[in-house]
């Protein structure tokens, strides 16, 4: 009986050290405002005809 108990508080022990070391820690609250200019909603301008200047591989 007492070897169960032993076993008993070595594991509860070995879960709760588990637990702690893979708890979520709450994240730091940012007051930085960031990237505010992405241009993730720019419009995309068409590529044209017309030949680039020095070309190494000129359109047919």
């Amino acid at each position: 009986m007492n070897t169960i108990l032993i076993v008993l508080v070595l594991l509860a022990i070995a879960v709760g050290i588990v637990f702690w070391a893979t708890r979520k820690k709450p994240s730091a609250p940012t007051n930085a405002p960031g990237e505010s200019d992405t241009a993730w909603n720019d419009p995309i301008t068409p590529a044209g005809d017309e030949q680039r200047p020095n070309d190494p591989f000129p359109r047919p």
